[in-house]
């Protein structure tokens, strides 16, 4: 099928035959494509922060939270009942408050949270917290092999703590660290550190090979020494000691073989209850509660708390002087209730009323609703900044269009006279003002989906330049742009939806600033315009 005229003459005063590229053709191209790229990213991003903070908030505490409405209730008849349903996949109990921690002369009030640690996959993923937030210990001459907590080190007298209280502090969980002044051949086999309790002492351990499958483990203390095969499971010396594993390679061990461990004790806290501080106004003595660090928690979703502690049920009880008591529950649902909110908030309304009204369900959207309408708030307002980056770009080819116009003024009144009616003519500038944002649109597109794929190079070069190599762990705390998520349009709809709106708002916009030349031109008189010089 052939183009119509109007169209074959606005391609070719775009793109003459003569020349390869027309200089305002390919100025008015990238002029509209940068345009649309600048507005697809920004969107894209704020969308990829939203979908981000929304499964950081669910990992976090949950699809919804449960709050009672009377002080003493049977929480754990209505935890069994939530828990049956066949929409729950999992239920959390947890007892909060604030605490006082002290170590020597610093203190913290971090937010602290009891649970039970009987329940290893619970709503809130502890272990997953506990290994985010684990920094290993740079040591002169040695290596930390401190194995990552995990939520069975959680007792009574054992606390997580989050690494802003830790700082403030000054304090650290149990560490250890293989000393490089080790006395070993050329083997491929290693010695790893398979438990290191809170309970462990500072001291310092050997590993001597007897022969090839035989070794001994001792303390420099000389207290402990114990022989051990490879052909038996790991020693274990107990809670309080280092557990250790031999892993052989395929090259063997030999005899005189040594390797050597130095374990730090984790610190010790001082805790007080503000029922502490009520028995000291009464002039009752209450010595503070002493609880060792098990480990350094680092949760995904920074509304949590950035100053937390996280114990046992049980030691929340005993800081608030109560028994039987319960502040709510993390619920967990199933996958069908992921990203369907209304969905979601009809199953936290049923479940209210099945509970006879004695807890509130908070789904976490209505919790964080504030926080989700400041980021709605800036995607619109990074939209109308960008706006005028697709107008000033329709300016430019209006003003440019209409230069042509006045340039070709005895063409238009040749083709008037050969036949061609006014709307015909017109359509010539419309339509090149369509061509140009429909290149520009798809090219625009192009260089959005290139920054997509290579964001995390881009943006690592962007925040190093601006922040430096120190300021980018402040950066990725809010905006972390390296577990960022930004789907493609081909596997997101929302993501489709906001490549095809810009694309025809360019489009729009492009073929609309063409209009105005296009007017003038139709409104030429043929017999004037062919005389003009």
């Amino acid at each position: 099928m052939k183009l119509t005229w109007p169209l074959f003459l606005a391609w070719k005063q775009l793109f003459p035959s003569q020349r390869k590229v027309s200089f305002f053709s390919l100025l008015a191209i990238v002029g509209v494509a940068l345009g649309v790229n600048v507005m697809i990213v920004v969107v894209a991003f704020m969308q990829g922060f939203q979908q981000k903070f929304r499964s950081d908030i669910i990992d976090s505490q949950g699809h919804a939270r449960a709050v009672p409405l009377q002080r003493k209730i049977a929480w754990r008849k209505d935890s069994q009942k939530i828990a049956s349903l066949p929409e729950v996949a999992m239920v959390s109990t947890y007892v909060q408050g604030h605490l006082l921690v002290q170590n020597r002369d610093y203190h913290a009030v971090p937010f602290s949270m009891g649970i039970n640690p009987s329940q290893p996959k619970g709503v809130l993923p502890i272990n997953e917290f506990l290994k985010k937030g684990f920094v290993p210990v740079h040591g002169y001459d040695s290596k930390d092999i401190t194995p990552v907590p995990t939520i069975n080190s959680l007792e009574d007298d054992v606390v997580f703590i989050t690494q802003q209280v830790a700082n403030r502090l000054g304090v650290r969980a149990a560490t250890v660290l293989i000393l490089d002044d080790q006395n070993v051949t050329e083997t491929d086999g290693k010695v790893q550190v398979v438990r290191l309790d809170p309970y462990v002492e500072s001291e310092e351990w050997m590993i001597e090979f007897l022969a090839e499958d035989r070794y001994k483990i001792k303390n420099i203390l000389g207290s402990i020494e114990l022989n051990c095969s490879l052909d038996e499971p790991a020693a274990d010396l107990g809670w309080g000691y280092p557990q250790f594993r031999v892993v052989p390679g395929d090259k063997p061990f030999s005899k005189g073989d040594r390797y050597r461990f130095q374990t730090f004790r984790s610190s010790i806290l001082e805790i007080y209850s503000p029922t502490m501080i009520e028995q000291a106004k009464s002039d009752e003595m209450a010595p503070p509660r002493e609880v060792r660090v098990g480990g350094i928690f680092e949760v995904p979703w920074q509304g949590f708390h950035t100053d937390a502690l996280i114990g046992t049920h049980r030691f929340m009880e005993d800081m608030r002087g109560e028994e039987n008591v319960c502040d709510g529950f993390f619920i967990k649902f199933q996958t069908n209730y992921l990203h369907d909110e209304n969905k979601l908030g009809e199953l936290c309304a049923r479940l209210e009323g099945e509970l006879e009204g004695n807890w509130r369900i908070i789904p976490w959207f209505v919790e964080n609703a504030w926080f989700f309408d400041l980021l709605k708030f800036e995607e619109y307002l990074m939209v109308l900044i960008m706006i005028p980056i697709g107008l000033v770009a329709a300016f430019a080819i209006a003003i440019a269009l209409m230069t042509t116009v006045l340039r070709k003024i005895r063409e238009i009144g040749l083709l008037v006279a050969m036949g061609g009616t006014r709307f015909a003519v017109g359509m010539i500038f419309c339509m090149q003002g369509f061509i140009i944002g429909t290149l520009g649109a798809l090219i625009g597109c192009g260089l959005a989906l290139l920054f997509i794929r290579y964001r995390d190079s881009l943006m690592s070069f962007i925040v190093t330049k601006i922040a430096g190599e120190e300021g980018q762990a402040g950066v990725t705390q809010f905006y972390d742009f390296y577990s960022l998520e930004v789907p493609y349009p081909w596997e997101s709809e929302q993501s489709m939806i906001t490549f095809l709106t810009f694309i025809v708002f360019a489009v729009l916009v492009s073929t609309i600033a063409g209009l105005l030349p296009a007017w003038r031109a139709a409104r030429m008189n043929p017999a004037e315009a062919l005389r003009s010089e």
